[in-house]
């Protein structure tokens, strides 16, 4: 499965290059993670950090307090995803609840209503950790999540850029400010150059317009998949190479001990006087 992201490529920074780069290989393994394997491994600090802050970002009913906690019913979760997109989730699906059992009925109504359309679903075993408040469960499923979130997104923008001016016009009339007027969707940046900005997202919901756009330069889907294989193929063999060093070091100490022993020998056969 390919995974769209926003290309890393373009941060300003060294440090938020290789923090997208963690994110998206986390993303990679989780997705590729076999079924048998617990998904409470512990994830990268500054990984959490930058979900934390995201998540942090969404109006939600409850305070976050313990997000391990929070969201073991799936109601956060379900106010996740309508936030991005209102007309996907039905809220009144997903009561508050404390008991194990509605917990997974919340979790499975999700998985069933919600999960499969973003085109991911979540094992039984998974949701049972999620229910019992399994450490780092969660948050690897919210970065699953908000992969998906991003990748609808951002695919729906780039249907958007390749539609003929005029149709995109059509299906995204200019919206009206209070007074009748037409209201400009164009910033004065991009009037001053000449240029349209893009036309917002038709099912992002209002209230996140700001976080919900995405900026126009990415990486096409192609070289974003050989970026990431690259990087796990250069993994790999950073893991290889580490392996033979460690051999080597260790067969270096074996050598050394090896030319004290035969030096102590050498002193103890030489001769102590002069005959």
């Amino acid at each position: 499965m390919i995974i769209v992201l926003t290309n890393c490529y373009f941060l300003e920074t060294n440090t938020s290059r290789l923090l997208c780069a963690k994110q998206f290989l986390l993303i990679y393994q989780i997705m590729s993670k076999p079924p048998q394997t617990s998904f409470a491994d512990e994830i990268d600090d500054a990984v959490l950090q930058e979900l934390y802050s995201w998540v942090d970002q969404i109006p939600l009913s409850r305070p976050k307090k313990n997000l391990t906690r929070d969201f073991s019913d799936g109601v956060l979760v379900a106010e996740t995803i309508s936030h991005y997109f209102p007309k996907l989730v039905e809220l009144h699906n997903y009561p508050p609840a404390t008991g194990t059992k509605l917990k997974m009925e919340n979790w499975n109504v999700l998985n069933r209503k919600v999960f499969k359309k973003l085109h991911f679903e979540l094992a039984e075993d998974v949701i049972k950790q999620v229910v019992n408040a399994k450490p780092f469960v969660i948050e690897r499923v919210l970065l699953m999540l908000r992969t998906k979130i991003d990748t609808i997104v951002w695919e729906k923008h780039k249907q958007q850029n390749e539609q003929p001016e005029a149709d995109q016009y059509k299906q995204d009339p200019t919206p009206r400010a209070t007074g009748g007027k037409k209201a400009s969707t164009v910033s004065p940046a991009v009037r001053a150059g000449g240029g349209v900005q893009k036309p917002p997202f038709s099912d992002v919901s209002s209230r996140n317009a700001g976080d919900g756009i995405v900026p126009s330069d990415f990486v096409p889907r192609v070289q974003l998949e050989e970026k990431v294989q690259e990087c796990l193929s250069k993994e790999e063999t950073i893991q290889i190479l580490e392996a033979k060093v460690r051999r080597l070091e260790h067969l270096l100490h074996l050598k050394d001990i090896r030319i004290n022993d035969l030096q102590i020998r050498v002193d103890g056969i030489r001769p102590t006087g002069h005959r």
